[in-house]
């Protein structure tokens, strides 16, 4: 067996909410939801944090990892992917460029503390 049962739960709840992130995140490029809404970013980051952070729990659950998931693995994960993501954002050109600087800073920082914030829920609620 690949996965427990606990691990099972969260490997289907990340596929469902992943899928909805993607399918939301569609839907708002073509609506133009992110031009219309000056919050619908930080949502959308937010949710994406969460998603990394409860993507590091579903992995460690897997047979052939063999580590657990810290606050130190979550957080380094957060920002290796939201950093990245970011350079996505410049290289492509989706960024304002008046408020470049200021607008990657909250992206990171709504970003990671989604993460942290589902990192803390997820041991709290999980803890044996």
């Amino acid at each position: 067996m690949l996965i427990n049962t606990m691990g099972v739960r969260r490997t289907i709840l990340f596929l469902i909410l992943a899928s909805m992130f993607a399918l939301v995140h569609q839907f708002a490029v073509i609506a133009s939801l992110y031009w219309y809404f000056w919050w619908f970013d930080i949502l959308m980051h937010f949710w994406g944090g969460a998603l990394i952070a409860l993507g590091v729990f579903v992995f460690s659950g897997f047979s052939f990892s063999a580590f657990a998931p810290s606050l130190k693995i979550t957080l380094l994960s957060l920002i290796i992917i939201t950093v990245t993501w970011e350079l996505f954002e410049w290289f492509v050109g989706l960024y304002e460029p008046v408020a470049y600087l200021r607008d990657t800073a909250k992206d990171l920082v709504v970003g990671v503390g989604g993460g942290l914030l589902t990192h803390g829920i997820i041991k709290t609620y999980t803890m044996k």
